[in-house]
C-alpha cells in the first residue's frame, strides 16, 4: 500500500486547483476523488446520474456504495492524494462524508490537509461553478460549516496521531497555495 493523505474543504475552496498544481511537481502520485468514484458506482448501479443527485439517494442505499467506495480506495497500491469531503452539507444538514472507520482503512495515512478561503471569496467561487448546483450561503451557515469540518479532521489527527495541515488558497494566489500544500505533503510523505 502506498502513502496516503486526504484533501478536504468546502465546495468552492480550490481543492482541485491546488491538487492539480501538486501533481505537476508529483507526477507519481495518484489523486482520486471520493464523490466521483462514488458517483461512478452510482451511475453502474443506476441510482444516480450526477453529483448532486448523490445527496438524494436513500440512505440504505448511500451506505452500502459509500463503503463499497472506502473499500475501493483503500485497495490502492500507490502514494495517494484523496479529494473528498469531511461532510456534505444539504440544508443544515451533516452528511458524514469521512467517517472514522473509513480513514482506518488506510494503513499508511500520512496526514490531513484542510483547504479554507475567506467566505466572500467562497461565495464568489461557488456562483462561478456551473457543473453542479450550489446554495447560496450566508457567513453563519459557511462559519458552522468550517466549524464542524476542523472539528472532526482535528480529531482525527489526534486520535490517530497524524498530522493535520490548514492550507489558505487566497484569490489570486495559487501558486502560494500549491506551493504550501505541496512543502507539507513532502513532509507527510517524508
Amino acid at each position: 500500500m502506498g502513502k496516503v493523505v486526504f484533501a478536504v474543504g468546502i465546495r468552492g475552496v480550490g481543492k482541485s486547483s491546488i491538487i492539480q498544481g501538486v501533481l505537476k511537481k508529483n507526477p507519481n502520485i495518484k489523486v482520486l476523488n471520493f464523490g466521483d468514484e462514488m458517483l461512478r458506482i452510482c451511475i453502474e448501479k443506476g441510482v444516480a446520474k450526477d453529483r448532486d443527485d448523490l445527496r438524494k439517494i436513500p440512505n440504505d442505499v448511500y451506505l452500502k456504495v459509500k463503503e463499497e467506495t472506502w473499500n475501493h480506495l483503500a485497495s490502492q497500491k500507490t502514494d495517494l492524494i484523496i479529494d473528498t469531503h469531511v461532510f456534505v452539507e444539504h440544508t443544515g444538514r451533516y452528511i458524514p462524508g469521512l467517517p472514522l472507520e473509513s480513514v482506518k482503512k488506510f494503513k499508511d495515512l500520512r496526514g490531513l490537509f484542510y483547504i479554507d478561503v475567506d467566505n466572500d471569496t467562497l461565495r464568489a467561487r461557488s456562483q462561478k461553478d456551473k457543473r453542479r448546483i450550489r446554495e447560496g450561503m450566508n457567513d453563519l451557515q459557511i462559519n458552522n460549516y468550517r466549524y464542524a469540518n476542523i472539528s472532526a479532521l482535528a480529531y482525527y489527527s489526534t486520535s490517530l496521531n497524524i498530522p493535520f495541515y490548514i492550507v489558505f488558497n487566497e484569490d489570486g494566489k495559487l501558486d502560494q497555495a500549491v506551493k504550501i500544500f505541496n512543502d507539507h505533503l513532502k513532509d507527510a510523505f517524508a
